[in-house]
């Protein structure tokens, strides 16, 4: 344990027994190389503790001295040269001159910084020399020990009361102290014995961010004063660290000084924020004497009135006070005098500011009295009050707007404040659930048992950010419960009036609005969303069923695909294609695809009397829509207005022309899953899924030799075709066109008239997208014109094709070829879509041309669609003639594709195309 006795001092390398208990390293330098082996020889058998290391020149010295823990260096300068002074001049060890020079001044630096010197000829000289080598290696150790004896009787004798001293190895190991280290810090274990000062500083300090930079502190800076804050069991305890680096002497040792500087601490900090709680309150505080002069105030109560507080002192109290304010504040102090046992009072009083304008203060007024107990004063706290008192007025005046307009509305009032949740409800607000005002207490829970445990959440974080301030408005909608159970939507919205002295809201006004009327409108809107969304999805089904229909062949494959469309969509549980068979046009399933039997025996009826909506569907050609029970009934007590527990049911007649062929039944789990709109969509898939049966028809029928041969005629002045045909004197004829989707290209030759000037007439109707002129001669030429329809594209759609389209005198005629019993009217409306008035004017039955190609050998199945579109619009476009009517980048940019793209689908297909006719 540590002790005051020095005597029981552990010096960390300073207790020495004596010269024999310790190793010495003597570097021994001498030119004269009989001496170095005498030297070494005698010194080492005369002490067995003495290692020698015998050099001959400075540099080897030095190399010893860098390598070696040298004890002492024996050295003979003579014969030397210049000695380096970084070998003699150093802390590290004395230095022995071993020499006879005769001339010290040649060598008087190495005499300076010798400890002592040693002839070197006498006899008996190299026993003399061990021994004073022993002397002068062991002598600093003596110097330490009492060196730093004087240093702590010293330090004893300074030590004040409140203070400790405490002598520290360059590691923080306490070699003394003038008390227990453990017992003077209140944050240590009296019984602990403190070795190393600043684990002991680690364990009394707090594990805090400040703490710990308090002890880095210590380390870093042994020197430098550092304030300590320390966490005892009673109080905190503050200490004081004065560092002091001792001489070399006492072995390097530091000193420190370890004051204890609670109380002073304390009492500097109540002082000093007693001075700031005055300066920087923002408060006025101020005292007042007998006579009304004000002889104190602070910072805040002069910025108040617009001074600085030297200036304000001395001023009597009228010359800040506005008119007609001097008597209240003398009743104020009157009520106090006359009621002693009255601590304070309160008044409210206008000033004058130094500006001129005025500020209204609340001022909290405290008698203050002499020795004698007489009054000589009044001190006090004053508010600046101005704010609040501005918005009282605006309350008031918002209150009287506000019940005039009340009485025009059916609105609810509440008055809440958000501090005791006090909540006062009107007659209105109670009313529209049909309570009367004494049904409900007047609390916050009352309000929050009524609201719908799912809206409460939402509604009260609302509410808690009107209330901490983080929004001025507050508005939020949820459902209430009426006293008949029913469920009422509320619109709720608030604000806060009034605020406390600490920045608390006390009182909250709002009203309640029944709209639960415009949430039925609101739902109604949300549905009608809800079947756009359903028709978009619907139309996205039509398109994409259009193109699926086209790669099918047969009509069982055509339902098929039809109802696994719709089930993929995923809007749809069951699809169902039922076709009339027998004498009674009973339906009977084609393709079924989805899983709902429930819904699977409603499409249909075994009686007769009570059809289902398949027959019905099926006997009038018309949509028919339908709910039936699924079995699974609504529990949930909020959904007070919806139909659950139902499916919704289609039957959508597939019709072509005046033919029904059948019924495609659908059903669905969504509410009203068949609007009028979304029925519209379907009754268009019901058509297009009859044309597309007729299709399959008409494709069989194509293959036959006999075809039926229309021709339709239009007089129309106003078509495109017509009045430029008109307007040049010239024949149009229609030579080609090809599909490049979204848009058609339309290859037209014109013959007699500018191609230049028909070109841009052409290009200046709305249905034409652009027009160019492929090529010209001295009489025409050819013209690529890009529409977004063509009339092929849509004879295609009924199973027709063109033949002919020729614009000449005022007529454009087109001829039809079409499958045999094909319906000319279907025909003629698919026509109309370009111009309406088209007319049939012969229909023959004739042989089909030979230029149809047996599907077996048609080359053209070798051709992607898109190599059979490149290689088309090539060809129409004159890509193949010589001149090129069109070059490649021409063409390129017709399809939208680049220059390399284009040539590799030409390529692609070319070869295709060769490779067919060489296999055939």
């Amino acid at each position: 344990m540590i002790r005051n006795d020095l005597d029981d001092i552990a010096f960390a390398g300073a207790r020495q027994t004596g010269a024999a208990s310790r190793e010495i390293e003597v570097v021994y330098l001498d030119s004269d190389a009989t001496a170095r082996k005498q030297i070494h020889e005698r010194l080492t058998d005369h002490h067995t503790e003495i290692t020698v290391t015998s050099v001959a020149t400075t540099d080897a010295a030095l190399e010893a001295a860098a390598s070696t823990d040298v004890s002492c260096l024996v050295l003979d300068p003579t014969g030397l040269g210049d000695i380096p002074a970084a070998l003699v001049s150093n802390d590290r060890y004395p230095v022995v001159l071993y020499t006879d020079a005769t001339a010290p001044d040649s060598v008087a630096p190495v005499f300076d910084d010798a400890e002592t010197v040693v002839t070197k000829q006498a006899d008996g000289q190299p026993l003399l020399l061990a021994e004073k080598i022993v002397s002068v290696v062991s002598a600093p150790v003596d110097r330490t020990e009492s060196a730093l004896r004087d240093a702590v009787s010293g330090i004893e004798s300074r030590a004040e009361a409140n203070e400790i001293a405490v002598l520290l190895a360059d590691d923080g190991t306490v070699q003394w102290s003038s008390e227990a280290v453990s017992a003077f810090v209140s944050g240590l274990d009296e019984t602990c014995r403190v070795e190393d000062f600043y684990d002991a500083m680690d364990r009394a300090l707090p594990d805090t961010p400040s703490g710990r930079r308090q002890l880095q502190r210590l380390r870093d800076s042994p020197t430098e004063p550092v304030a300590l804050g320390v966490s005892g069991t009673d109080h905190d305890q503050y200490l004081l660290r004065h560092g002091y680096e001792l001489p070399d002497a006492t072995g390097g040792l530091t000193l420190v000084l370890l004051r204890d500087i609670t109380e002073t601490a304390r009492r500097d900090a109540r002082t000093a924020l007693l001075d700031i709680l005055v300066e920087r309150a923002q408060d006025g505080l101020y005292t007042i004497d007998e006579r009304g002069v004000i002889d104190f105030c602070n910072d805040s109560f002069a910025a108040t009135l617009g001074y600085e507080p030297g200036k304000l002192c001395g001023t009597h109290i009228l010359e800040v006070l506005a008119p007609g304010e001097f008597p209240k504040g003398q009743a104020a102090v009157e009520e106090l005098l006359e009621a002693p046992d009255q601590e304070s009072t309160t008044v409210d009083l206008t000033f004058r500011r130094k500006d001129g304008t005025e500020r209204e203060l609340s001022f909290n007024h405290t008698l203050t009295h002499d020795e004698a107990g007489n009054y000589n004063g009044v001190i006090g706290v004053a508010r600046d009050v101005t704010e609040r008192k501005r918005r009282e007025r605006e309350y008031q005046e918002m209150m009287e707007r506000f019940n005039f307009a009340l009485k025009g509305a059916e609105l609810g009032v509440w008055d809440w404040n958000p501090k005791t949740n006090d909540v006062t409800f009107d007659e209105h607000w109670t009313g529209m659930l049909g309570y009367s005002k004494d049904e409900l207490e007047p609390h916050y829970e009352s309000w929050a048992d009524l609201v719908h445990p799912d809206d409460l959440d939402r509604a009260e974080q609302a509410l808690g950010k009107l209330k901490t301030g983080e929004t001025e408005l507050y508005q939020c909608e949820f459902r209430m419960r009426t006293k008949d159970g029913d469920w009422r939507w509320i619109r709720d919205l608030g604000k806060v009036f009034e605020w406390n002295d600490d920045g608390e809201a006390i009182r909250a006004v709002g009203i309640h609005q029944d709209i639960t009327q415009e949430r039925k409108r609101q739902n109604a809107i949300e549905r009608q969303r809800d079947e756009l969304v359903t028709l978009d999805r619907v139309n996205v089904l039509v398109q994409d069923l259009i193109r699926a229909l086209g790669t099918t062949t047969t009509q069982d494959e055509l339902a098929e695909t039809v109802c696994d469309r719709i089930v993929e969509s995923e809007l749809w549980d069951l699809a169902w294609i039922g076709e009339r068979s027998g004498g009674n046009g009973n339906l009977t399933p084609q393709a079924v695809a989805g899983d709902d039997e429930e819904c699977l025996d409603s499409i249909t009826s075994a009686d007769q009397t009570d059809p289902g909506p398949g027959e019905t569907a099926l006997r009038t050609g018309t949509i028919q829509t339908t709910t039936v029970e699924s079995g699974t009934e609504s529990t949930s007590w909020e959904d007070t207005e919806s139909d659950r527990g139902t499916r919704s049911i289609a039957a959508i007649p597939i019709v072509h022309g005046d033919i029904v062929h059948g019924v495609l039944c659908v059903c669905t789990d969504q509410q009203d899953g068949f609007t009028a709109r979304v029925a519209e969509s379907f009754a268009v898939l019901g058509e297009m899924l009859g044309f597309a049966f007729m299709a399959v028809q008409n494709r069989r029928l194509l293959s036959r030799d006999r075809i039926l041969e229309l021709t339709f005629e239009s007089r129309n002045a106003d078509t495109p075709l017509i009045s430029v045909a008109n307007a040049y004197g010239c024949r149009i004829e229609a030579v080609g066109s090809v599909d490049i989707d979204p848009t058609h290209l339309l290859y037209l030759s014109v013959d007699g008239g500018p191609a230049d000037a028909v070109s841009e007439q052409l290009r200046s109707h709305e249905d034409i997208l652009d027009s160019r002129v492929v090529r010209t001669d001295d009489d025409g030429g050819i013209l690529e014109l890009q529409v977004t329809k063509t009339i092929q594209s849509l004879l295609l759609d009924v199973g027709a094709r063109r033949r002919t389209l020729v614009a000449e005198g005022g007529t454009l005629s087109i001829t039809v070829e079409a499958p045999l019993g094909a319906d000319s009217r279907t025909i003629q409306e698919a026509l109309a879509v370009c111009t309406p008035d088209f007319a049939l004017t012969a229909k023959q039955e004739c042989k089909q041309p030979n230029d149809i190609l047996d599907a077996e050998s048609d080359p053209r199945d070798h051709l992607t669609d898109r190599q059979q579109e490149v290689l088309r619009t090539a060809f129409l476009a004159g890509y193949y003639a010589w001149p090129r009517d069109t070059n490649a980048e021409q063409l390129a940019a017709t399809l939208d594709i680049a220059s390399s793209t284009l040539l590799q689908h030409l390529r692609r297909a070319e070869r295709n195309l060769i490779d067919a006719i060489f296999d055939s």
